[in-house]
């Protein structure tokens, strides 16, 4: 995953599953989003139940984009003007 991959699925993560205004993620530092992606996913889990952590763990984006992919979503790639 390159910086920018990187730093746009923050954004998603702060903007889409935390819902901040995009001027609140952007002025957070990278460390406290994953914070807060880790304590909504403590919380949902909380709320709705789950089974033990996957072995390995991995990062909160690519925890994302698992739950993501289980919902049928797909990265649509955007056209450039």
């Amino acid at each position: 995953m390159s910086h920018a991959e990187f730093f746009a699925s923050l954004f998603r993560s702060a903007t889409g599953w935390l819902g901040w205004p995009p001027a609140v993620a952007l002025a957070t530092a990278i460390p406290h989003i994953e914070l807060a992606m880790e304590g909504r996913a403590e919380m949902l889990k909380a709320i709705f139940g789950g089974g033990d952590k996957p072995s390995g763990g991995g990062s909160v984006a690519q925890k994302a984009k698992l739950a993501f992919g289980s919902l049928g979503a797909r990265r649509v790639e955007r056209k450039k003007s």
